[in-house]
């Protein structure tokens, strides 16, 4: 690996973890109370579309050092759950359509197809994309697109519950 690429790469796993980092804070904070969102919400928007655009200008290097598909989609992921969670804490429209339209360039551009199915990780981070996209496409009203994440759904649970012996065991104990 070059340095030129090997610095790209640390710069981008800085973003990362920067970008992580203010998220769970978002994410952590109560819904409601004496706590300003908005202010926590732009800094946390501000770092992810920062290391949106790094990892954009400098893919092809990335790809080179071995970023992933999914990594990309999680990114995006992550923008549109901010957007979700802004929705959810106050209640406008027009954050809800933001994450509807993050989640939707994720499905079309397959971001999460071809990852390792053998990863519970991996696998872990796309249901819970699904599960996320399901529950805005339902606010939404969007029928033919809850119509196909639902199949996609079940059919990631199934193969899950074949694929992972902790989720058969998960499903036997306490599902049964």
């Amino acid at each position: 690996m070059s340095e030129d690429n090997d610095l790209t790469l640390q710069t981008f796993r800085a973003l990362v973890e920067n970008a992580d980092h203010k998220f769970a804070r978002v994410r952590d904070a109560p819904a409601y109370g004496r706590v300003n969102q908005n202010h926590f919400f732009h800094k946390v928007f501000k770092a992810y579309t920062r290391l949106w655009k790094y990892q954009q200008e400098n893919r092809a290097k990335l790809i080179q050092c071995g970023l992933k598909r999914w990594e990309i989609g999680e990114i995006a992921s992550r923008i549109g759950q901010l957007y979700f969670g802004q929705y959810m804490r106050a209640s406008e429209t027009r954050f809800l359509v933001e994450a509807y339209v993050f989640y939707e360039a994720i499905l079309s551009r397959r971001y999460f197809e071809g990852s390792e199915s053998k990863d519970l990780g991996v696998r872990s981070k796309e249901l819970r994309f699904y599960a996320r996209f399901l529950l805005v496409s339902l606010i939404l009203n969007r029928v033919e697109m809850v119509k196909h994440l639902m199949d996609r759904f079940v059919a990631l649970v199934d193969d899950c519950k074949s694929t992972f012996r902790v989720i058969r065991y998960f499903h036997s104990q306490f599902l049964a």
